[in-house]
């Protein structure tokens, strides 16, 4: 298992590497299934992530997104970027400059239906932009493999691989485009603050300008330097709150230390709308009572960036909203 990144601050730290090429979610099983699982998780017990070096996005694709369809898409009015809403939950659709981060970022939710990312480029396009609906698709088709290959090895390590359909199935898929500008605040550099991501899986695709930091158990942030064939794999509070606290989600924060301008792709997963979310009978017991209390994504999600349900804007939203009194989270 190779390290992949360094510490921002000279030091080196590293977040651990995971091979997955050659794999297939197709075959989960044999030994070099068997020893990218047993890497993976132990990435995840220490950093809540890793590098996941996957060549199913070959470096063309990964140009032609950040080089050839990302600018087209950015340089688009705002007039016609707000047309990317999402009613249902905030931060859902389109984000743009706010007083505190220079940045523009859009989604498409269920990204892997061709429909979904030909009625976004509709949107964006009315005469239509098929380069850009064939390169969001196709990636987004891949990166659902690999975040899927990841929810399969995190199942079969925990003994709970039956849930696997189940938890598939419950899961929806999105992409999201961001261009970050040069931050406003230069003493710190930080686009965007320390947080954990609500969601299941946050896959991270950043390419020639680097910005993702990540944050150890102790505290110290380590730099994630992008390769050409690596993606950083991120848990969210979903899969801690799924895992019943035996995983945590992974901290991290954006820090723009050059002055260039960054994009990023980012993929993710999250529970469906209707699905109440909780952990599985058999990750609960005697040594490991219940820490989180079952969910809904949609409640927990509108609650976490509400005025009323953050007076004090808790470093831990997970726990303050849905964890079980006197249960600590100690993984």
């Amino acid at each position: 298992m190779q390290g992949s990144t360094m510490a921002s601050d000279g030091s080196h730290l590293r977040i651990p590497s995971v091979d997955f090429r050659g794999l297939s979610l197709s075959s989960p099983g044999g030994g070099s299934w068997d020893a990218a699982r047993e890497q993976l998780m132990s990435a995840l017990e220490s950093f809540g992530c890793f590098e996941a070096i996957y060549d199913a996005v070959s470096e063309g694709a990964k140009d032609q997104l950040f080089h050839g369809v990302l600018p087209e898409l950015f340089k688009l009015p705002r007039e016609i970027k707000i047309r990317n809403e999402y009613v249902g939950l905030p931060y859902h659709g389109y984000i743009y400059q706010s007083p505190h981060a220079p940045f523009d970022s859009l989604r498409i939710e269920d990204s892997p239906s061709l429909h979904s990312v030909q009625e976004f480029t509709s949107l964006m396009w009315p005469d239509g932009n098929p380069t850009f609906s064939n390169a969001a698709w196709t990636a987004a088709k891949q990166v659902q493999e690999l975040e899927l290959m990841v929810v399969r090895m995190i199942l079969q390590s925990m003994d709970v691989e039956k849930h696997y359909d189940s938890l598939a199935e419950s899961l929806i898929h999105s992409v999201r485009f961001s261009e970050y500008g040069i931050p406003f605040d230069q003493e710190t550099k930080v686009n965007i603050k320390a947080h954990a991501d609500a969601n299941m899986l946050t896959v991270v695709c950043q390419y020639e300008v680097d910005g993702l930091e990540v944050q150890a158990r102790d505290g110290e942030w380590i730099r994630v330097v992008s390769q050409p064939n690596s993606f950083t794999v991120m848990l969210g509070e979903a899969f801690q709150a799924w895992s019943n606290g035996r995983l945590r989600a992974a901290r991290h924060r954006l820090r723009v230390t050059g002055h260039q301008t960054r994009c990023s792709v980012v993929f993710n997963s999250r529970p469906k709308d209707e699905i109440l979310f909780q952990a599985p009978n058999e990750l609960i017991d005697e040594d490991h009572p219940l820490r989180f209390r079952p969910y809904k994504y949609p409640d927990y999600v509108r609650l976490r960036f509400s005025t009323e349900g953050r007076p004090n804007h808790p470093e831990d939203p997970l726990q303050a909203y849905v964890g079980v009194e006197g249960q600590l989270n100690a993984a």
